[in-house]
């Protein structure tokens, strides 16, 4: 059986995880590169990767053509559409405060579709992410030990980073559920595309998991016109960040 623990344990290292709906030679490329650097890979590296996988034309499709029709996903269609406005825009801090609850309400959902019934969310994402693999592995759905793999790696993610406890989170991303939503974090702690780029990804995951019980495809959102119009808003709200960093456009300077 076929896994992508080698994946798995790069990418992890670095707070990340095995994103679905990716290429692969671009998930092989970063993992790659972790390896390679070891402790010379820093946070600013993986931002400048995720980047490019999460880039205007892929999340206007995802926005327009899959978040729309998944499962509970969908029930949060317009937020997840806003949080992505605002990415583009530079407006990173309410983009990821935006993304959270939807992470906490879609994996509950998921949680009481499989009758997982749990108060803390991160054991929410524990349960849920070890029922998956149930799933995965009774009923022989997809290439099974490369699931495992990604689910796996996305609880690394949840349980080590994403909802660590704030004061043991130890990437200077700050990409942490808790320091951001229980205003621990200030302006200056957090806001970066970086941690935009690791929240929309959950969602994604969840949107991945989400499909496992309907008839939605597991790759990625095809480019359609009406998607490809909303990835022309999203370059000119990219030109209208890179004015206002200029000092074209009025932004309150960060301490």
């Amino acid at each position: 059986m076929t896994t992508l623990d080698h994946w798995k344990a790069a990418l992890n290292s670095v707070g990340w995880f095995i994103p679905p709906y990716m290429q692969m030679g671009m998930i092989g490329a970063l993992a790659g590169e972790i390896v390679s650097k070891g402790a010379g890979f820093d946070q600013r590296d993986l931002e400048r990767h995720l980047a490019v996988m999460y880039n205007a034309n892929g999340l206007a499709a995802m926005v327009m053509e899959r978040y729309p029709v998944v499962p509970f996903i969908k029930e949060y269609a317009a937020t997840i559409s806003e949080a992505v406005e605002a990415h583009f825009l530079g407006l990173d801090h309410v983009a990821v405060c935006g993304l959270i609850p939807v992470i906490e309400g879609v994996g509950r959902e998921l949680a009481n579709q499989r009758k997982i019934i749990k108060r803390r969310i991160n054991d929410v994402f524990n349960y849920l992410a070890t029922d998956c693999k149930e799933d995965v592995e009774r009923n022989n759905i997809g290439e099974v030990g490369e699931i495992v793999s990604m689910l796996e790696s996305f609880i690394n993610f949840t349980d080590k980073h994403l909802y660590e406890s704030w004061q043991n989170y130890s990437l200077d991303d700050n990409t942490n559920r808790h320091g951001i939503l229980h205003g621990t974090y200030k302006d200056a702690d957090y806001g970066t595309p970086l941690n935009f780029y690791k929240t929309i990804a959950a969602v994604d995951f969840l949107s991945f998991i989400s499909s496992f019980r309907a008839n939605i495809s597991w790759f990625s959102a095809d480019t359609t016109p009406r998607s490809w119009v909303l990835s022309m808003h999203y370059e000119s709200l990219k030109k209208m960040n890179a004015q206002r960093k200029m000092g074209h456009l009025p932004h309150p300077e960060l301490p």
